[in-house]
């Protein structure tokens, strides 16, 4: 304020660094009137202004108002940098909002810029969890994690996870099984304990029980103690086809690692009414 008085007027980069200081106490609209009386004055803005921006709206969670910024930036003839799409890709990621989180991604890549791999795999969950309730959103976590396999990009054992539990949400199965074993192959093992649970309930709802007991037989040869839910499931569904050898064979085995299902063989139950807990 005292410079502005005075007959010494200040620069963009006075502006720039009260700015910065705005933003990093989370005063981001003081920071934007600043930038406005800026513009008032005659000035450009470059890329480290509007990057300051950026970032306070992200720390603030208001990344939304960063995609307007981003346009008024580029109306402005002043170019994103990496920064600033890895800026405002982050604040999306971070508060939830991954249908624009999304957009930016792609135009990120049609710049011409790399997004890391933290944050394609922050957002390949992301895609993975909304697509459980927004079934139109799974394509597009098929195509990022297609992108993340074709471009070399490490995927994260709890992202791989992720992606086989939504497949098997949305019944795609032999996907699911197939990124199982790739998984495995990876060295992933033994995955979570819900990524099992899944796969081996998406099979027995289809009847393929013989292969959900592979995926018994696959956690036991990892060391991993399956949990009460997978033998529930198997113990139901060999019950549910009558095949009560089997259900004594896995409610045995279950008891052998001192796991006690709540289902018995031999007393058969409608899905929809299975305990599976």
């Amino acid at each position: 304020m005292k410079i502005k008085k005075s007959s010494v007027k200040p620069d963009l980069y006075s502006y720039t660094a009260v700015m910065d200081g705005f933003c990093k106490v989370g005063r981001s609209d003081e920071a934007m009137e600043l930038l406005v009386e800026a513009l008032e004055m005659g000035m450009t803005p470059n890329v480290v202004t509007f990057n300051t921006l950026f970032n306070g709206y992200c720390k603030e969670g208001r990344p939304l108002e960063g995609i307007h910024l981003l346009k008024n930036m580029k109306e402005r003839n002043c170019m994103p940098d990496y920064i600033s799409y890895s800026t405002l890709l982050n604040g999306l990621l971070k508060w939830g909002k991954i249908h624009s989180a999304l957009r930016i991604y792609r135009e990120m890549v049609e710049a011409g810029f790399k997004v890391e791999e933290r944050m394609m795999n922050t957002m390949l969950r992301g895609l993975c969890r909304r697509s459980w309730k927004e079934e139109g959103l799974l394509k597009n976590a098929h195509e990022v994690f297609e992108k993340m396999i074709n471009a070399g990009c490490a995927i994260y054992p709890n992202t791989y996870g992720l992606v086989i539990q939504t497949l098997c949400v949305a019944k795609e199965v032999d996907k699911a099984l197939m990124y199982l074993n790739e998984m495995v192959g990876f060295g992933y093992f033994p995955p979570r304990m819900i990524t099992f649970n899944s796969v081996i309930r998406a099979l027995c709802s289809e009847g393929r029980v013989d292969e959900a007991l592979s995926i018994l037989v696959l956690m036991c040869e990892g060391r991993r103690i399956p949990s009460r839910i997978c033998y529930n499931l198997l113990i139901d569904e060999f019950n549910q086809q009558g095949r009560w050898l089997s259900a004594c064979t896995v409610y045995g085995a279950a008891l052998k690692r001192g796991v006690i299902p709540h289902k018995r063989p031999g007393k058969s139950s409608s899905r929809k009414n299975a305990i599976v807990g």
